[in-house]
């Protein structure tokens, strides 16, 4: 496989590996200590975390001897822990051991900038530990003191710090150049670009630089480093739960180790002595969010099981700001419901205890129904593989919980269509579900209801009985959500200061995160335009090899060139939705997806599923994310179930919430582009932009158009056959045209929900069903014009692809086919059903007028480039300046 074969994230992951093995071969194994520098036990008691202390939580309620036992698992011969901010745990092993370094991890805090790191110390007595308890609010202090007593440290995590600072600099690392000499490039809870990047900062530290940093910061870096140009590089897992403590560590070398041991010389004390002045090298392997993710999973399962109520009056009356207290009053509700929850809970302890190795009882297997017989299964398989196989647990972790999250949603799913089938069946049908879902659905402001359970009215305050469905889908919808946020939080972790790190890797020149966007879409291959200007959009990205990617959910459709396509774990039908199934998408694999593929940006094209799968991405991993506009749904409703103002006002708020939750809409039409940033919608003007289709590679490569004399009086419609499309109207129309020029042919190309209807009251037409391009074609070559009744389309593919073929479109003067007609003169706008008819039958009567705007047509089709159009879009999300100038006042009102 050749360099450009490999995906951003796995050359990252060659390259990464590959330091790790060289440095290991210029050291001497025989003479090495080895060692993890970083990890904690239940001592870690008092969290930096403002939620952690308002809950009173601790980091972690791992045992000191569970940890120690795993460290000595895994390898390593010398032992610490490195609790926050105190050494008790060291303390106490040390009573019974003599293989334990001091160590614990002290959080500074810098006087003269919002800033606080934590830093790594080692080798102190128990009254330097309280000495340096107390500098530690001064980090100059602090590590000046541990310089002067020769005590070693080391600054983890580099690139991760706390500061309150929106949009921290860069500045922030000419500090650490000049304070540290040590720094953990391999952190086991940290991604591979983290870690690459900290690694490559490290190594860009030049004594020049050095000095530089230090004269503007009028810091002497002799006070803080024994060697201030001898940067040296150490590892740790930074583990907390015990899972892959001893995985990622430091390898101290010491010249003649087993000679100096023979003669009586402490390890630990010749481990001081390296980390001083010795040889330093990582060793492990890196991970990715699967560490962070079993952290978060265990971590929350513990809280469930063990937090206690932390008490209002201390909460409310604690250090912080309302909104962090409101937050967490919110997170001990839930928490609180959660522990009444009996099978949650022992969902929780027992994939707690897989965690550690400990496979589910036999009682517990004797009880789980048939449904949830293969969810146990791959509990049983974690606990296996952290039993058998510790050095690969990571690697079976990454296989093994995305496989319990899409058990747990399918089951979940599964249950929910069942549900909501017997909620629909007892409303009605069609349009009456669709008018009763946005009438009626509601969820309930008291959690206990939210829950299953009955509010003291004893009235369920969900219209569509939530309440009642939730008994049988509480166990799956919880324990999904909980495997699911653990997923969530630990990418957040991850790339939540993605910003300042990819500001890091551009001053480098050393691993930025290439420019890709990836486009979902939870239809592709369906009977719908949203879908047939996907596909052609799919085929320009190819043609032009642009950095987009399109990915939908799909049972069939196989994944190919700039094309990835997730399998379903379950499937949805809901009210309306005509003709097309809902797939959930496994969101685990996309996520996956997104973070090897190393994208930056979202587009997303549907308001459903991926709607809410972009917005998860776009928080998870602190992207921009953008909604494309394809769809009017409050026209959607107006059209089919003529909704009242307050179910109107209803619609319009759920999609003004949804549309605000995106960095920016691109719309298809100037109509939309003024509602989205008016007063209805409140969309800042900068956010909102303008963009087009364009026809299909077919219709403009069109060959051999004939004449429009030489074409029947042939009238063509183009699209669903869908109440909302207009289509009722065409009898109307029709039988004007038909009385007044009897020879007149009708064609209807498409199908949809209400083609029987028509076939009765236009019985002369002929009904085509769905065309394939090439065959539609045909059947525009052979038309006067097309007729477009639809006051829904947000822009009108079909207008542009008529227009190819020379086929002049009337339509109602509205939205998208006006943007087109309006600009080009190559069609009609009508106001309603009579002027539509006057219109057809003058174009079919009038030849010589017919002929010009099939002229004009065909000349101005031209001007829809799928290039310009997305090389606009592209500019636009990142920001930058318009490529070139367009001299048609056509081209340039898109954008």
């Amino acid at each position: 496989m050749s360099q450009t074969d490999l995906s951003f994230f796995q050359r990252l992951h060659r390259d990464y590996s590959q330091f790790l093995e060289s440095a290991q071969k210029d050291i001497d194994i025989e003479n090495c200590l080895r060692i993890d520098l970083h990890c904690h036990d239940k001592n870690s008691d008092k969290p930096d975390e403002l939620y952690g202390r308002l809950l009173r939580l601790p980091e972690t309620w791992l045992k000191t001897k569970a940890l120690i036992k795993q460290l000595e698992r895994s390898g390593c011969n010398l032992l610490t822990i490195t609790n926050h901010n105190n050494a008790t745990s060291c303390w106490e092993a040390n009573k019974e051991r003599d293989d334990f370094i001091v160590g614990a991890e002290f959080t500074c805090h810098f006087p003269d900038v919002d800033l606080s790191v934590h830093v790594l110390c080692y080798g102190f007595s128990p009254s330097q530990e309280e000495t340096l308890n107390e500098l530690r609010h001064n980090a100059y202090d602090f590590v000046r003191y541990t310089r002067s007593n020769n005590l070693p440290v080391v600054l983890p995590h580099p690139l991760f710090f706390y500061s309150r600072e929106t949009e921290p600099t860069l500045d922030i690392l000419e500090r650490f150049a000049v304070m540290f000499e040590r720094f953990e490039v391999l952190n086991g809870q940290r991604g591979v670009w983290q870690n690459s990047l900290t690694r490559d900062w490290v190594n860009s530290l030049t004594p020049d630089y050095i000095d530089q940093c230090a004269a503007k910061l009028s810091l002497d870096p002799n006070d803080f480093c024994f060697d201030p140009y001898r940067k040296r590089m150490t590892g740790g897992s930074d583990d907390h739960f015990g899972q892959f403590a001893g995985s990622c560590g430091t390898l101290l070398q010491i010249q003649n180790l087993k000679e100096r041991i023979a003669r009586g010389e402490k390890p630990k004390d010749l481990a001081i002595e390296a980390l001083l002045h010795g040889e330093l090298v990582p060793f492990g392997e890196v991970g990715e969010e699967e560490k962070l993710t079993a952290a978060f999973l265990d971590y929350f399962a513990q809280v469930v099981i063990n937090m206690k109520d932390p008490g209002l009056m201390r909460l409310m009356l604690h250090k912080g700001d309302t909104k962090d207290k409101l937050i967490c009053l919110g997170i001990s509700n839930a928490v609180q419901e959660l522990q009444r929850h009996k099978y949650t809970l022992k969902f929780l302890e027992t994939f707690h205890e897989a965690l550690q190795g400990k496979k589910p009882a036999l009682l517990v297997s004797l009880n789980t129904s048939k449904e949830f017989k293969p969810v146990l299964k791959v509990i049983k398989a974690i606990a296996k593989a952290k039993r058998t196989d510790p050095r690969n647990f990571a690697e079976s972790l990454r296989t093994l919980i995305p496989d319990l999250q899409r058990l747990l949603s399918k089951i979940f799913f599964d249950r929910l269509n069942t549900e909501l089938s017997g909620i629909m069946n007892q409303v009605g049908t069609g349009d009456e579900q669709f008018k009763a879902t946005l009438k009626g659905f509601e969820l309930p402001t008291h959690f206990r209801s939210l829950v299953g359970q009955k509010p003291a009215s004893g009235k369920n305050m969900s219209s569509l009985n939530l309440g009642d469905a939730f008994d049988q889908l509480s166990f799956p919808l919880l324990a999904a959500s909980v495997v699911l946020g653990a997923g969530f939080m630990a990418t957040h972790v991850l790339y939540k200061n993605r910003q300042f790190i990819n500001q890091l890797a551009t001053s480098l020149e050393e691993r930025e995160l290439p420019k890709r966007v990836l486009w979902l879409t939870d239809t592709l291959v369906d009977k719908n335009g949203v879908s047939t200007a996907l596909s052609q959009t799919l085929e320009s990205i190819r043609e032009l090899d642009l950095p987009i990617d399109i990915l939908t959910c799909h049972p069939t459709l196989e994944s190919s060139e700039h094309l990835h396509v997730v399998r379903p774990i379950s499937q949805l039908s809901l009210p309306n939705v005509d003709e097309q199934i809902l797939y959930v998408p496994d969101i685990l694999k996309i996520q996956q997806i997104f973070e090897q593929g190393g994208y930056d940006k979202i587009i997303c094209s549907t308001e459903l599923l991926m709607g809410s799968v972009a917005l998860y991405l776009k928080h998870a991993f602190a992207v921009e994310a953008h909604f494309f506009m394809h769809t009017d749904w409050l026209e959607y409703a107006e059209q089919r179930i003529q909704p009242s103002a307050a179910m109107h006002n209803r619609l319009r708020r759920m999609l003004r919430g949804f549309y605000q939750a995106f960095d920016g809409v691109i719309t298809l039409n100037e109509e939309h582009q003024a509602l989205l940033t008016s007063s209805e919608f409140e969309l800042p003007e900068e956010c909102v932009i303008r963009s087009a289709h364009w026809p299909a590679k077919a219709f403009t490569r069109a060959k051999a158009i004939p004449e429009t004399s030489s074409r029947p009086l042939r009238v063509i419609y183009t699209g669903r056959l869908s109440p909302e499309k207009g289509v009722r109207d065409l009898p109307k129309v029709w039988s004007r045209v038909k009385e007044a020029i009897p020879e007149a042919e009708l064609v209807l190309a498409g199908t949809g929900p209400i083609v029987d209807e028509l076939k009765q009251k236009l019985p002369g037409a002929r009904f085509t069903g769905w065309l394939s391009q090439d065959e539609l074609i045909e059947e525009f070559k052979q038309a006067r014009c097309q007729i477009l009744p639809s006051r829904f389309d947000t822009f009108g593919c079909v207008v542009v692809e008529a227009m190819c073929l020379g086929v002049p479109t009337v339509a109602y003067n509205c939205k998208g086919p006006k943007t087109i007609i309006e600009q080009s003169k190559a069609g009609m706008l009508v106001e309603d059903t009579d002027a539509m008819a006057g219109t057809i039958i003058e174009l079919l009567s009038d030849e010589s007028k017919a002929t010009q705007l099939s002229i004009q047509a065909k000349v101005t089709s031209e001007q829809w480039s799928d290039s310009e159009i997305l090389n606009k879009i592209l500019d636009h999300l990142y920001r930058l300046p318009t490529k070139g100038c367009h001299q048609n006042e056509t081209k340039s009102v898109y954008f």
